[in-house]
């Protein structure tokens, strides 16, 4: 037991040490990302584990795999601070291609009444079942096709609705979709995003271009709009890639605290708990705050929903002074 546990802690010691060293630069290291709070724990158990089982080696290589552990929980980007201002519920969820009852979904955006729905693999019954619940007198038009399976429906005019093109010698599949929404408080602009899943090495590339693209776009926005990315992320909060994201852009991340809940998990075990990552996030620009973040029912996807309840600068000034976006 003792030679047992000693292997397992100087194991996952040097796993996470080399996540945190080059997980920006290994495909395979940055996957291990998606699971980090489970990985934690599992450091955390052999820890416990050697305190009374292991020798020194064991209790000190786990230790040190736990506060390594801790960096990318600890240092999360910044969340948005609370304010008075203009309130608009935001509500974003995956809807999964294999979801076929559209029925729990409308049910919750009437239960918690979002002003701002953003919806990714969007099947045409649901957008016409959500349509159809007179809920939202206003959506996006674009082709679901076109739109990379997004879609956004508003309780407020919608403008502007744009795919986002490519960076020169950066082709990707998918594409942001950025659009403004003209709220009581003045325009805010949302960007609607989806990236591939990086499932294979080039994918993953793709999707860290895909936010190249969508970092380019957001810092040519003016500093004082009103801004906020909605989606399925395919990015989870412990990555190198979302950390540099947020650095870049100097927006802030909308969450629950430290420890974050699963949005993304296995259906198969979804009868015991939900088990998988956090990749369905919301981030805002400096402009907004946030004053509620929660965790929608499950509505038959492999994804929950996310439901942040956003202030905004009570005046149109602000967002008069960004308009034109980014390029």
């Amino acid at each position: 037991m003792r030679m047992l546990l000693t292997l397992c802690a100087l194991g996952v010691f040097i796993l996470a040490l080399a996540v945190l060293v080059a997980g920006d630069r290994f495909w395979a290291l940055d996957l291990v990302t998606f699971f980090w709070q489970v990985f934690t724990l599992a450091v955390l158990a052999v820890l416990v584990l050697s305190l009374p089982l292991g020798g020194m080696v064991a209790r000190l290589a786990a230790l040190a795999a736990l506060a390594l552990c801790l960096v990318p929980v600890l240092t999360l980007p910044a969340a948005p601070d609370n304010a008075p201002g203009a309130k608009i519920r935001l509500f974003t969820a995956n809807l999964y291609v294999g979801n076929p009852d559209p029925r729990p979904l409308v049910k919750l955006l009437m239960r918690e009444q979002p002003d701002i729905v953003v919806t990714e693999e969007t099947r045409p019954d649901f957008a016409a079942a959500v349509h159809d619940s007179g809920l939202y007198p206003f959506e996006t038009e674009v082709a679901l096709a076109r739109a990379d399976d997004k879609k956004v429906f508003s309780r407020y005019p919608i403008r502007d609705v744009r795919q986002l093109d490519d960076l020169p010698g950066q082709p990707v599949e998918r594409h942001a979709m950025r659009l403004t929404i003209e709220t009581p408080a003045g325009p805010l602009v949302v960007y609607a995003v989806h990236p591939d899943s990086p499932r294979s090495l080039d994918r993953w590339r793709e999707r860290n271009a895909y936010f190249e693209r969508l970092t380019a776009s957001i810092r040519a926005e003016s500093k004082t709009l009103p801004v906020v990315v909605a989606g399925d992320w395919n990015l989870p909060a412990h990555s190198p890639f979302f950390r540099q994201f947020f650095t870049a852009t100097g927006y802030r991340f909308a969450r629950p605290g430290l420890w974050l809940s699963v949005t993304r998990f296995a259906t198969r075990l979804a009868r015991i708990g939900y088990f998988g990552s956090t990749i369905d996030h919301v981030a805002v620009s400096p402009a907004v705050r946030v004053t509620d973040w929660q965790r929608g029912d499950d509505i038959g996807s492999n994804h929950l929903p996310v439901i942040v309840d956003l202030a905004l600068p009570s005046t149109n000034v602000l967002a008069s002074l960004g308009k034109g976006g980014g390029p």
